[in-house]
């Protein structure tokens, strides 16, 4: 059976979550190039901005809570815990954040003059509080996108089709997060640029592993966790430009290789 109800709209999913983010990050955007009069400093922008990261699960449960009842919300829920997949499909969660250290290996063998190198070591609670950060983030945009987004679309479209949209809708959700990073003052508007098109193979990629692992939610979770913990608490390849170029390709190669393979039903057991 299909992981969500048909009645779930995509188009209201999406719009109420558009609506909820941007409302938290425009403001803080304004702030943060001082456009107005409106003033907020950078520490709680900083946390603010993370609300904004919770808005897909937040509409998701939402608009499942209102089609489907606390049942379906249980239901929806109850896909996090959903793990007997088949190792196939763990190894291919762990795939891209292979090929992120593989691009900074390959940057540093050719280029010793840029080095990706390790961040220098955490203090254990700085650590736990980044992981705890990604974590959450993750939790609120995967039960989003995957949870509700992808499967809705999936009901009126490919699994190809369906991807697209979610990739560029994802790309476009993300751009006022990404105005407020210091990466964006350091490279300008080719950052946003760089970030799009690494979420295009990545949506692909995911609904691969997804649709064959009887849509569990806890794969694309795992996946996100563990790429974000190597990127930004060990080895900052997206600081890089080299290195993200890199990973770039690398990702839409292999995009591309499974991008025949995307159409599966993705259904979960029974609740």
């Amino acid at each position: 059976m299909l992981p969500i109800s048909p009645r779930i709209s995509p188009t209201r999913f999406f719009v109420l979550t558009f609506l909820l983010s941007w409302a938290i990050w425009i403001p803080l955007d304004l702030a943060h190039f001082h456009l107005g009069s409106l003033s907020i400093d950078e520490g709680a922008s900083g946390a603010i901005r993370l609300l904004g990261v919770l808005m897909p699960a937040t509409s998701a449960l939402v608009l499942t809570g209102r089609v489907e009842g606390r049942g379906g919300i249980s239901r929806l829920l109850a896909r996090l815990t959903l793990w007997r997949v088949g190792w196939v499909w763990w190894l291919a969660t762990a795939l891209p954040s292979v090929l992120l250290v593989a691009a900074a290996g390959w940057v540093n063998l050719v280029d010793d003059s840029q080095l990706v190198a390790p961040l220098p070591p955490q203090p254990l609670s700085a650590l736990l509080v980044n992981v705890i950060f990604l974590l959450l983030a993750t939790l609120g945009e995967e039960i989003g996108w995957r949870g509700v987004a992808l499967p809705a679309l999936q009901t009126k479209s490919s699994a190809l089709a369906a991807s697209a949209v979610l990739g560029v809708l994802r790309a476009v959700w993300h751009v006022p997060f990404w105005l407020l990073l210091d990466t964006f003052r350091e490279f300008g508007v080719v950052y946003l640029v760089m970030n799009a098109l690494l979420i295009l193979p990545m949506t692909f990629y995911i609904t691969w592993f997804f649709n064959h692992s009887r849509g569990s939610l806890l794969l694309p979770v795992v996946f996100h966790v563990l790429f974000n913990i190597i990127n930004v608490a060990w080895l900052p390849v997206t600081l890089h430009l080299g290195a993200f170029w890199l990973l770039i390709g690398a990702v839409w190669v292999t995009a591309l290789a499974v991008s025949r393979h995307l159409d599966r039903p993705a259904s979960i057991r029974p609740t």
